[in-house]
């Protein structure tokens, strides 16, 4: 009888008791349990999102690590060759430093924008979780 009257008492004061806080909690139970399971599955998503991105700057580092190397070796090769006397190899060897180093800026720029997409890591998942939170303040 006390608890009924409690209730009363505190729906008039604007205030909520413990068990009125217990009750909605028991009633929203479910539904938070499935929020929590759909925040759950797009974070898997965005994980695997993520994993890919990473996986791409890795390859395209790797690319441009190697360019790198072949153009280190081709700037070698071609000192040397300014010392031979012949008429083709100081041309193919300018084209192959050129086409490395070409190679070199477009694997830099690539990884470079992967990069800028990290920013953007499970944005999904923390604007839910934002308006989630707001959606709870505001009932709460």
């Amino acid at each position: 009888m006390d608890i009924v009257t409690s209730m009363t008492a505190s729906k008039d004061a604007g205030s909520m008791n413990p068990l009125q806080v217990l009750s909605v909690i028991r009633s929203a139970s479910s539904a938070l349990f499935a929020q929590a399971t759909l925040h759950a599955q797009l974070a898997q998503v965005e994980w695997k999102e993520e994993k890919q991105r990473l996986s791409k700057m890795l390859i395209f580092t790797l690319i441009g690590f190697a360019c790198f190397l072949c153009l280190l070796f081709f700037i070698g090769a071609f000192v040397l060759t300014l010392s031979w006397d012949t008429k083709f190899r100081i041309p193919v060897f300018l084209l192959l430093i050129f086409g490395y180093f070409l190679a070199l800026t477009w694997a830099a720029f690539k990884v470079y924008a992967l990069a800028e997409q990290g920013n953007n890591s499970f944005a999904g998942t923390r604007a839910e979780i934002e308006a989630d939170i707001a959606l709870l303040k505001s009932v709460l």
